[in-house]
């Protein structure tokens, strides 16, 4: 699939018609998918007729790369600058203050009724039937958050390798898109008996359980893992 940049009118009217074939769209295929999605399904959603999907977008195969990329560098730009806001700090953050605000911006822009929630169920959608360029969530978003996670998280005076550092963030997004998944599991979860998804518990959690996580494994890098895992008193 590849994006082609059709002639763009500028005009109010023009301009309001591809924000709405946008939101539409963005909606459905992560709703259904890009197969199961017809154009006549988006327009309608979006109340222009059928020839505006070509005429502002090329055709729905470029109509559905440029809505995830809509959604895409706008959350990834959020988040690299929330990050960096962070690390400007005088005097640095604690681990548990850097895993505190990582945790509040990577998901509270996903559960809310937003853009972010939009673009979790677009890329779930996407997980199951790939119909993206091959490398692009990966090359446009998950490498720069990563990078900038791991730059971050070696400034909070935790001593880690750059293996483990990696390794961390790594465990950091996966228990963050877990629990997004959970959050709209929530429902299930309390009708078979157990405890709903609260938002401000698990991140409660999520700080104590990853602070202590990370402080393993610098003890690990101190110590190598023959000492940690010895058994000697």
């Amino acid at each position: 699939m590849s994006a082609r940049e059709p002639d763009r009118d500028d005009t109010p009217e023009a301009q309001e018609t591809h924000e709405r074939i946008l939101y539409a769209a963005q909606k459905l295929f992560g709703e259904k998918g890009l197969e199961a999605t017809s154009v006549r399904d988006i327009t309608t959603a979006a109340r222009c007729n059928v020839a505006a999907v070509n005429y502002h977008f090329g055709g729905k195969e470029n109509l559905y790369l440029e809505a995830f990329r809509d959604m895409l560098g706008p959350l990834r730009d959020q988040r690299v600058s929330m990050m960096d806001t962070l690390m400007a700090r005088d005097p640095s953050p604690t681990l548990e203050e850097f895993l505190a605000e990582f945790a509040q911006g990577f998901l509270k822009p996903l559960v809310e009724e937003s853009v972010g929630h939009r673009f979790m169920l677009f890329v779930s959608r996407e997980m199951i039937d790939q119909n993206l360029p091959p490398g692009l969530f990966l090359d446009e978003f998950i490498k720069p958050l990563i990078v900038r996670a791991v730059a971050s998280l070696e400034r909070v005076g935790v001593p880690l390798t750059p293996e483990q550092s990696f390794d961390c963030v790594f465990s950091l997004v996966g228990q963050l898109l877990h629990a997004v998944r959970g959050r709209h599991m929530s429902e299930q979860i309390k009708a078979s008996g157990g405890p709903p998804f609260d938002l401000e518990r698990f991140l409660d959690h999520f700080v104590r359980f990853s602070a202590a996580g990370i402080r393993a494994c610098a003890v690990e890098a101190a110590t190598g893992p023959a000492a940690v895992g010895s058994g000697e008193n």
